[in-house]
C-alpha cells in the first residue's frame, strides 16, 4: 500500500505569506478619521487575498495578517481579529469557488457576506467584553469600514485588469491543483 501525503506548493505557500505580510503592512496604513471612529485599510486587503486565493489561503492572510498587525497595534484583539478576519476570508473565498460566470457579482455577493460576518463578529465581541450600548456604536464605523474594504477590493481585482492578467499570466495558483498536489512515498508496512 503506498502512502500518499498532501503538500503544499511553494507557489501556494509563498502567495499565501506574501498575501499575510501585506494585510499585516495595510494595518499601519494611516486610518481615515471619521465622527464614527477610525476606518482602517485591512478589510480591502483581506478580500484581495479571499479573491486570488483559496479558503484556506485567505483564512490564513486575513487572520494572522490581522493577528501579526494587532501584535503591534492593539494586543487585546490579535485573538478576534484572527477569528473575525480569517473567517471573513474563508467566507469569501468558498463562495468565490462557485463564481464561474459573472464573477464580479459573485465577488460583491461574497464580499457583502463577509461583511456581515465582521460586522456581527466584531458587534458580539464588544457585547461580550464591554456593553450593548458601545457594540452598537461601534457598527457605522464597521459598515463604513466594509463598504470601503469592498470598494478598494473591487476596483483592484475587477474594475481592472489584475486578477484577469495574473490568470492568464499563470501567476495565480490554482488552489484544486497545487494545494494539494499528491506525492507518493515508499510503502508502508502496516
Amino acid at each position: 500500500m503506498k502512502n500518499k501525503r498532501a503538500k503544499f506548493t511553494t507557489k501556494w505557500l509563498t502567495y499565501t505569506a506574501m498575501l499575510t505580510a501585506l494585510v499585516a503592512a495595510t494595518g499601519f496604513i494611516p486610518a481615515i478619521p471619521t465622527p464614527a471612529g477610525r476606518i482602517y485599510w485591512v478589510d480591502g486587503m483581506v478580500l484581495i487575498s479571499a479573491y486570488l486565493m483559496d479558503p484556506l489561503s485567505a483564512f490564513i492572510a486575513g487572520g494572522v495578517g490581522s493577528l501579526l498587525y494587532d501584535v503591534f497595534a492593539s494586543p487585546a484583539m490579535m485573538v478576534p481579529s484572527l477569528v473575525i478576519h480569517g473567517l471573513q476570508g474563508a467566507l469569501v473565498a468558498t463562495v468565490m469557488i462557485f463564481a464561474k460566470k459573472f464573477e464580479p457579482v459573485w465577488a460583491a455577493g461574497a464580499a457583502l457576506l463577509g461583511a456581515i460576518e465582521v460586522v456581527l463578529g466584531y458587534f458580539v465581541y464588544r457585547v461580550i467584553t464591554l456593553d450593548v450600548p458601545t457594540a452598537v456604536a461601534s457598527i457605522p464605523r464597521n459598515v463604513i469600514q466594509e463598504v470601503i474594504g469592498i470598494s478598494v477590493a473591487m476596483i483592484i481585482c475587477y474594475a481592472t485588469t489584475f486578477k484577469r492578467q495574473l490568470k492568464k499570466s499563470g501567476l495565480l495558483p490554482d488552489f484544486k491543483g497545487e494545494m494539494l498536489s499528491k506525492s507518493t512515498a515508499s510503502p508502508n508496512e502496516e
